[in-house]
């Protein structure tokens, strides 16, 4: 019997915001966010595109489309 880890569309515990406002102090632009995003959602167990979201927010930068 095998069982998902996944963690995609739980709540974020109070760590993990946490850890996304001092990520977010550190992070200088968009290229930068984009390397290291794919590493931080894989120990996370989240998708890309979420983490992303949530550096974004704490930036104040707006979404691309």
């Amino acid at each position: 019997m095998s069982f998902s880890t996944e963690r995609n569309g739980l709540t974020y515990s109070e760590e993990e915001k946490g850890f996304f406002d001092n990520l977010a102090k550190v992070i200088s632009d968009r290229e930068e966010m984009e390397k290291i995003s794919p590493y931080i959602a894989a120990g996370m167990q989240r998708k890309i595109g979420a983490i992303q979201k949530q550096i974004e927010e704490r930036k104040g930068w707006y979404f691309r489309n």
